[in-house]
């Protein structure tokens, strides 16, 4: 929550306490956008959403310190996932392409 608030310029993103795992957690924002992440430092970030906020994005991207390369619908629940990869983006997309995943855009 700090890092969004401090580094990114989100205040009062709210993390549910019971939804923290190793490489993952959830939370909702003061918009009322529910989301989760899943991240591997200096690897990935992804994050579903259940709405698009772009305020949450720019602020994650800053946060990790690089840019998202694609949004798609998610096969697992239908959510909005917006993804950043920091060592092979392109690859990533072409297996994205190669799943047939839903709406796949590149940013």
């Amino acid at each position: 929550m700090s890092d969004l608030d401090v580094q990114g310029g989100l205040p009062g993103v709210v993390i549910d306490p019971l939804s923290v795992e190793e490489c993952g957690c959830g939370g909702t924002t003061t918009a009322g956008t529910k989301f989760y992440i899943t991240w591997v430092k200096d690897k990935f970030l992804l994050l579903s959403v259940s709405q698009q906020e772009q305020a949450l994005v720019d602020a994650f991207a800053k946060v990790v310190g690089y840019q998202p390369f694609c949004r798609y619908i998610s096969t697992k629940g239908g959510l909005l996932t917006i993804e950043w990869d920091k060592q092979d983006p392109t690859g990533r997309y072409s297996e994205l392409e190669t799943e047939g995943v839903k709406d796949l855009q590149c940013l």
